[in-house]
């Protein structure tokens, strides 16, 4: 995966407001607590705002209004925003699932180096995205960066300009949290598992799978990671997919004081076509009746990336995927790479590396969104 590594700033654009009508809609009923923004461990910097939460509602002031469901719940209600750009004839939604999402473009995040890599909602500020800048690159850093949200709490696009909140090696595809906010990320091309806390700036424990037996020969490293989300069997377990080949792997834990002991890992199966970044699509989804697992694919060396999609997996009994049950989810998009659903809204958001350019040239790396699942559930406890 060799990358061309850019640095860009850009400033965003905002839509104008959307009506008041649908803003009233989403108020919450329930009274809130404030909870202040810790700066650091998941990263702090890049706007935000007050944060005001309940167990079952959160407020977030400063975004044109309110929302429901925190990690649960069904979708939002229609009509409320949506970003300013569709994604247009480059990324297109597969033909079973068009009827229930749209997909629109973010554009660049200001102030994070390509290459861009995992990303999530920082665990205690709705209004601030972690990000992987530089991706892979022995320099790489995870950015805190403010995030504009509609009345309803769907995220619109990127506020400010983002800082470097983490000095984090080779971070690459996934950022996860677990039930205590203790951050888990994979290294590529180093095949090591890192796990850092709340209010660290470096990494507070380095796993090396090699040792632990991960499979090398036509690999170069884990890429995608993730826990088996609660309501599905399997819940807690931690899952790795190496890049290229798509080895798939059950990573067993052991609780050390906050951190964990990576004991052992175990193949279950293979996936095909350079599965990156994953995610576990929150059940209630209009379109999914089962669960199921969403993998972005970049083959690389496929010309002006033909072969690149965004695919789902029916999973088995332990919640990992079953390979003969494929499905396209994008059925075209050119080099996607991560993949994560936002707590409170269940938006999707995934990156899309060097997109093609006129005369062989790379513009910087950007970030989609698809908006229609349902919200994900809480994080799970690890086992």
């Amino acid at each position: 995966m060799s990358r061309l590594i850019q640095n860009h700033t850009h400033l965003p654009k905002w839509p104008a407001l959307v009506c008041l009508t649908t803003l009233l809609a989403c108020l919450p009923a329930n009274p809130a607590t404030t909870i202040e923004d810790d700066g650091v461990g998941g990263g702090g910097g890049g706007g935000g705002g007050e944060v005001m939460t309940t167990n079952a509602s959160s407020t977030v002031s400063g975004v044109g209004g309110s929302f429901d469901g925190v990690g649960g719940g069904g979708p939002v209600a229609p009509d409320c925003e949506e970003p300013p750009n569709l994604a247009g004839s480059d990324a297109v939604v597969a033909t079973d699932y068009d009827a229930h999402y749209t997909i629109f473009d973010l554009g660049e995040v200001p102030g994070v180096p390509d290459a861009l890599g995992g990303c999530v909602v920082k665990h205690d500020d709705p209004n601030v995205l972690l990000i992987a800048g530089k991706s892979e690159q022995a320099d790489a850093q995870i950015y805190s960066i403010g995030i504009k949200r509609g009345p309803c709490g769907h995220i619109l696009g990127f506020e400010g300009t983002a800082v470097p909140v983490a000095d984090t090696p080779h971070v690459d595809a996934n950022l996860v949290y677990t039930d205590s906010n203790l951050m888990f990320y994979s290294q590529w091309p180093t095949y090591k598992l890192n796990q850092m806390l709340p209010g660290s700036t470096v990494p507070d424990r380095e796993t090396d799978l090699l040792s632990l037996g991960i499979i090398s020969i036509g690999d170069k490293g884990p890429g995608g990671i993730g826990f088996v989300p609660i309501g599905n069997s399997g819940a807690g377990g931690l899952r790795i997919v190496t890049w290229p080949q798509g080895h798939w792997y059950q990573v067993g834990l052991q609780a050390d004081g906050p951190l964990f002991n990576v004991t052992d890992l175990t193949k279950k199966t293979q996936l095909p076509n350079n599965p990156g970044g994953f995610a576990y699509v929150p059940k209630g989804s209009p379109g999914f009746p089962e669960s199921r697992l969403i993998v972005s694919e970049w083959v690389e060396g496929a010309p002006d990336g033909l072969s690149d999609r965004v695919a789902t997996y029916a999973l088995d009994d332990q919640g990992d995927p079953i390979p003969t049950t494929r499905k396209e989810f994008l059925s075209k998009i050119h080099r996607p790479w991560g993949a994560y659903f936002e707590p409170l809204t269940g938006d999707f958001l995934f990156l899309q590396w060097q997109p093609s350019g006129p005369m062989m040239q790379n513009p910087p790396d950007r970030v989609y969104i698809v908006q229609g699942f349902s919200p994900p559930p809480p994080p799970a406890i690890p086992r």
